[in-house]
């Protein structure tokens, strides 16, 4: 896996590359997990054939911080025009939480995009209108001890020492970045045009969306979900990070699309 900087107006992204088709895109939760880490065990299953391109987000992992004020859509136009440099004959994009933003908003400018692979990704509706539903609130109540629960299940399910560095990595790059920083980061997607459009993916590319079970009707009228033949809901998971308790599995998807 190469690395790889670059410039753009916003500021200095970092990716990790692997040449390989179809063009697998990796895009990241927002958080201080650098990508390649978030999807570590999923790339364990995947053929060595297969191209691997993942961003770390500004302000984010190892990329560097924002220079100027911008939206998820500025930053989305930017990682696009670096996928589109890399002239994949077939690009697939996995994208996990806040990474489905971004996706739906270079949906129309990644060139050759062939399927997307959303793992609960950031809908409108969880935003702006959370359900409230009963499993909604009791998670909800959860999260004040997210951090001490994420770490617990990265030990759980990472190899012992994959996991040391996981964490030890996420410090360091928690560090890098300061509360500016990560303002800069929210202001990002408060202000993303996402938020007040009412567009949908169209049918024309099939999407299959990975959750946690109680979140199936949500995504069923979320604006990911479309009429195309081979798009999906599956259900999968009991928290967030499905990736991290199902790897080969979503792996087994993405191979089945690359054929």
């Amino acid at each position: 896996m190469q690395i790889q900087k670059v410039n753009t107006e916003l500021g200095q992204i970092e990716y990790a590359f692997r040449t390989g088709e179809p063009l697998i895109v990796l895009l990241n939760c927002f958080g201080s997990f650098d990508t390649i880490q978030n999807f570590s065990q999923v790339l364990k299953y995947l053929p060595k054939d297969l191209g691997i391109f993942a961003p770390d987000f500004l302000n984010t992992g190892y990329s560097g911080k924002s220079k100027t004020s911008y939206s998820i859509t500025d930053e989305a136009n930017a990682i696009a025009k670096i996928i589109n440099k890399l002239n994949a004959k077939s690009v697939i994009i996995l994208a996990h939480s806040i990474g489905g933003v971004y996706a739906f908003q270079m949906r129309d400018k990644v060139k050759n995009l062939k399927a997307f692979v959303g793992i609960e990704p950031t809908d409108r509706e969880i935003i702006l209108n959370p359900p409230q539903e009963k499993a909604y609130l009791e998670r909800n109540k959860n999260e004040a001890a997210s951090e001490k629960f994420i770490h617990q299940k990265i030990f759980d399910l990472f190899p012992e020492t994959e996991a040391k560095t996981f964490w030890q990595t996420t410090e360091k790059n928690e560090a890098h970045f300061n509360d500016q920083d990560d303002q800069h980061l929210m202001n990002a997607m408060k202000r993303d045009v996402f938020w007040f459009n009412q567009d949908k993916w169209n049918d024309s590319i099939p999407t299959i969306i990975i959750t946690e079970r109680y979140r199936i009707s949500e995504y069923e009228r979320s604006e990911y979900f479309n009429q195309n033949s081979e798009s999906q809901i599956i259900p999968m998971g009991t928290f967030h990070y499905i990736q991290w308790e199902y790897p080969h599995e979503i792996a087994d998807i993405l191979i089945s699309l690359s054929k």
